[in-house]
């Protein structure tokens, strides 16, 4: 048996394409197989969700901004205590801060879809090919594509201007864009 999306060989009492998540099912009629079908692959017509409205390059930029911002402020008192206190202390200090910081976005990410700046711009971070919430496992690797995103001087992030759907390389990497929410 093949998969009807990605044409890959799979079991026959599977449920589920082991390759692409495509829902496999036994059906009665060549009707019936159409329309199972077409409820698989075809996404929600614009009546029963809103139009999905991407998030630009100056938008996101503002966000990556204010939770830099954040970031400063959160570790600020790590260069006090280097600078007044202890030296040692200070710098153990910062990368304590720093390690909590990554976590701190991760966490965010994982329940709200955001950091604090894409929620300060109504935004949240989806499955590009879903619209619906990211798995972990695409979050972490976006997370870590980030450095891919930055290492060539950034083009990476300054693909979001150029790109339809308003991914970088990190998005593309991990599936994921970033939308808007509500009414933006």
């Amino acid at each position: 048996m093949y998969c009807e999306q990605c044409g890959k060989r799979i079991s026959e009492t599977t449920k589920f394409c082991p390759y692409c998540g495509n829902a496999v099912g036994i059906v009665d009629s060549v009707q019936s197989q159409q329309s199972v079908k077409q409820e698989i692959s075809t996404p929600a017509s614009p009546e029963t969700r809103q139009e999905q409205k991407y998030v630009g390059f100056w938008a996101r930029f503002a966000a990556w901004f204010l939770d830099c911002i954040l970031v400063i402020i959160f570790i600020f008192p790590a260069f006090l205590v280097r600078e007044f206190v202890n030296y040692y202390g200070g710098i153990l200090l910062y990368w304590v801060l720093c390690i909590l910081g990554h976590i701190i976005i991760l966490v965010l990410w994982f329940t709200k879809q955001a950091s604090i700046g894409k929620m300060a711009i109504s935004a949240k971070i989806v499955d590009a090919r879903t619209g619906k919430a990211p798995t972990k496992g695409q979050l972490i690797g976006r997370y870590f594509a980030y450095w891919l995103s930055g290492f060539p001087l950034g083009l990476g992030f300054l693909w979001i201007a150029f790109d339809s759907k308003k991914q970088g390389w990190h998005d593309k990497l991990a599936g994921t864009a970033v939308i808007y929410v509500g009414d933006n």
